[in-house]
C-alpha cells in the first residue's frame, strides 16, 4: 500500500473519530436527535473527511485500480 493512500486514510479517520465524540444524542418522545457539541469541530470533521476520501481516490486512480 502506498504511504499517500495511508496518509489519506489517517486524515479520513481522524474526521470520524471527532465526529464520533463530538456528537451528542437527545432523545425525543417517538424521535431521537443528533446534534453536534460544537459546530467548527463539527465542519472540521466534515472537511477532514472530504479531503481524507479525495486523497484516497486521486491516488487510487492515479495509480490505475479502478479499471
Amino acid at each position: 500500500m502506498d504511504i499517500i493512500i495511508l496518509i489519506g486514510v489517517f486524515i479520513f479517520m481522524l474526521g470520524i473519530l471527532i465526529t464520533v465524540f463530538n456528537t451528542k444524542i437527545r432523545y425525543g418522545f417517538i424521535f431521537t436527535h443528533y446534534e453536534y457539541r460544537n459546530r467548527s469541530m463539527h465542519w472540521l470533521s466534515v472537511i477532514l473527511i472530504i479531503l481524507g476520501l479525495i486523497i484516497i481516490t486521486t491516488k487510487a486512480y492515479l495509480n490505475g485500480q479502478f479499471n
